[in-house]
């Protein structure tokens, strides 16, 4: 499968144990059934479009999955302009599974754009904040 030219990814962390933490590659968002992500060093992530049952964007790392992910203090206090999303599916057991991804700033319109179209999801916005960072287009959470 190539890999995707433009969008690039970070992985922050999630519940998958297949991904290195910070693994950084291209995400390709056009396959209209799945998302694949190719972090580099790592397993390739496919999430079927139809599986994924939340999107949450933000400029810091969910509450809900906060826990489960451990990020350096690094990570939490950097103070440049930071975007996450997190995309919470299930897995081909059933299983809920989460991840958070970073993308950059010049990437991020796009990206949910596509998330929203391809999922039929409303992405869910953090804070107000987000909200404002995003236009208002998107709905808050």
């Amino acid at each position: 499968m190539p890999h995707p030219a433009g969008v690039q990814a970070k992985y922050i962390g999630g519940t998958t144990k297949t991904i290195a933490e910070n693994a950084e590659g291209p995400i390709d968002l056009t396959n209209e059934k799945r998302l694949t992500y190719f972090p580099k060093n790592s397993a390739t992530l496919e999430i079927p479009w139809d599986r994924v049952s939340q999107l949450e964007y933000g400029q810091k790392v969910a509450r809900r999955w906060r826990s489960a992910i451990l990020l350096s203090p690094i990570a939490i206090f950097h103070k440049a302009s930071k975007h996450f999303v997190t995309i919470t599916f299930q897995d081909q057991d059933k299983v809920e599974q989460a991840v958070v991804l970073e993308f950059d700033n010049d990437d991020i319109r796009m990206v949910l754009a596509s998330l929203k179209a391809r999922t039929l999801q409303t992405i869910v916005m953090q804070d107000e904040e987000a909200q404002k960072k995003m236009g208002g287009v998107i709905e808050k959470k």
